[in-house]
């Protein structure tokens, strides 16, 4: 049992504030006329008898005539030309079909004890939410529950409370599909119906049906099993006043969609004669508390009424609740009936596309060539650098020994002229006269 799946909740307080927009006195609606049955029966062509019966007799594969035998040497000659048989068709492989946990059936009779325990809980929680009992039915949450909308315990709990109040005898029946046991966990399959009615100011009863298929999680903690979580694979709520209860409307939409993704949504109903249809469809993404979305109103005025949609799903993968509208109006524009009818909308992340493997190899050889040319670019000007700098110390080096020798041989001529000097100047003084 799962009565507390979020979508469905948020779906019924949706609804229910929707039907605050309708306030006129409803009427009833008139028998549809049915259509009449077949009178052409299906021809019975698979049955033995019919194929016996459609089988023609061939005249040369009848017995032969009495006094007409025919003869041994003909029968070997006809084998003789006989082509030779056809080989034998291949025999269909055998299909091994496993026991356990393994096998189509899913038997898993290790764990019947922890099985009989998980369906008395299922049971209890089952007749513990039709009796609104909501103090025994969060006992049987984990504190840290939450399910696939996102949603926590206290906001189930808040959601539920709401629900019973405008469908106070709103009762629900699970159908448990199959139980796996996995150590201390526990998953429960199953498909759940509801149905309530709800009395709004100025309207006659509302009838309320809704259907879901999807998982809740359980964990014993300690000698009890709680429940940890859940998910919706598959959910449709349909609420009607007045003449809409017997409209035929149906609503058609996915039931999963990538983020960001446009995707159709569309709305057909069969009108009694003489009758409008004003409607609307929107999405909105799953959350808590909900608001109500607003959406212009426009008529179905297609043969047959037709309303639809292409939108976007939102782009943070958060599952979507859409919801279509059927307002019936009479010729003198009178409101006559409401119809609300919700699905559910798995949103999922839009993974990037993976790249052609070619491609990224060949990109990636690219890459790696422009990079080993770059550094041999780099390497190259590193080695060019370097010789620069190096011919030009060599340079600075030639520079200076040339002026350093400069120096040194100004340095030697002045002195060989001073000493050239002091030797004359000598020499004139050892041969002057005396005095």
């Amino acid at each position: 049992m799962k009565p507390f799946l979020s979508s469905f909740k948020l779906a019924l307080t949706l609804a229910t504030a929707a039907t605050l927009s309708l306030g006129s006195t409803m009427i009833a609606l008139a028998d549809q006329p049915a259509k009449a049955p077949s009178d052409k029966a299906p021809a019975n062509t698979g049955s033995p008898e019919a194929s016996k019966e459609s089988t023609p007799v061939s005249k040369e594969s009848s017995a032969p005539e009495p006094g007409k035998e025919s003869s041994t040497s003909d029968n070997a000659t006809a084998a003789a030309d006989a082509p030779p048989p056809l080989p034998a068709p291949a025999s269909t492989p055998t299909v091994i079909v496993t026991t356990g946990e393994y096998s189509v059936d899913g038997d898993d009779r290790e764990h019947d004890a922890e099985h009989k325990e998980v369906e008395s809980v299922l049971t209890m929680i089952e007749t513990q939410w039709n009796a609104h009992d909501i103090k025994a039915v969060m006992s049987n949450y984990a504190d840290d529950y939450i399910n696939n909308d996102g949603l926590d315990r206290k906001a189930v709990q808040k959601l539920t409370e709401d629900f019973w109040k405008t469908y106070p005898d709103a009762h629900a029946i699970s159908k448990t599909k199959q139980i796996r046991i996995e150590g201390n966990f526990a998953t429960v399959e199953s498909r759940d119906i509801s149905v309530a009615t709800c009395d709004m100011q100025g309207m006659s009863k509302g009838e309320l049906q809704s259907v879901s298929e999807g998982q809740q999680y359980f964990k014993r903690l300690g000698n009890q099993w709680r429940i940890i979580g859940d998910r919706i694979d598959y959910e449709k709520v349909r609420v009607a006043f007045g003449l809409a209860k017997q409209l035929n409307a149906v609503f058609t939409a996915p039931e999963q969609v990538k983020a960001g993704k446009q995707f159709s949504a569309r709305l057909e109903v069969t009108l009694p004669p003489g009758f409008r249809a004003i409607g609307s469809i929107t999405n909105q993404p799953l959350t808590f508390p909900q608001h109500t979305p607003m959406e212009k109103t426009r008529e179905l005025s297609d043969q047959p009424p037709v309303l639809e949609r292409v939108m976007p799903a939102n782009n943070d993968s958060r599952n979507e609740l859409l919801t279509a509208t059927v307002i019936l109006v009479n010729p003198v524009q009178k409101p006559m009936g409401l119809a609300i009818l919700t699905r559910r909308l798995n949103v999922i992340p839009d993974s990037p596309e993976t790249p052609d493997t070619t491609t990224a190899q060949e990109s990636s050889s690219k890459d790696k060539i422009v990079s080993e040319a770059g550094k041999e670019n780099k390497d190259s000007t590193k080695i060019e650098s370097a010789s620069e700098k190096s011919n030009a110390e060599k340079s600075n080096a030639e520079k200076s020994n040339a002026e350093k020798s400069s120096a040194d041989k100004t340095s030697a001529d002045k002195g060989s002229g001073e000493n050239s000097s002091a030797d004359k100047s000598s020499a004139d003084k050892s041969h002057a006269p005396s005095k």
